[in-house]
């Protein structure tokens, strides 16, 4: 799935760099990490959760866009997923 379709990254802040490349600095963002790459992508297609997606960093983690985590959290649920919120 090309998350980019849906959202570009409307929070990114600016961009830095070091010895390892460039580093993408995002703000007003959660971060959502799931067990399996599997697992991930059966939420971002039973739950409108590909719509507030900023970015894929990595096969079982998302970032997603603060503002919508109630929303995501309920949709998530009603699905039969059990979100662990750490703050």
């Amino acid at each position: 799935m090309d998350l980019k379709q849906f959202n570009s990254s409307p929070n990114l802040e600016g961009k830095a760099t070091w010895a390892g490349g460039p580093a993408l600095v995002h703000q007003n963002v959660t971060l959502l990490e799931c067990a399996s790459p599997a697992i991930l992508d059966e939420a971002l297609s039973a739950t409108p959760l590909k719509f507030a997606v900023v970015r894929r960093i990595s096969p079982t983690v998302v970032l997603v866009d603060h503002a919508r985590l109630d929303e995501l959290v309920k949709a998530l649920t009603k699905k039969g997923y059990e979100p662990r919120i750490v703050r």
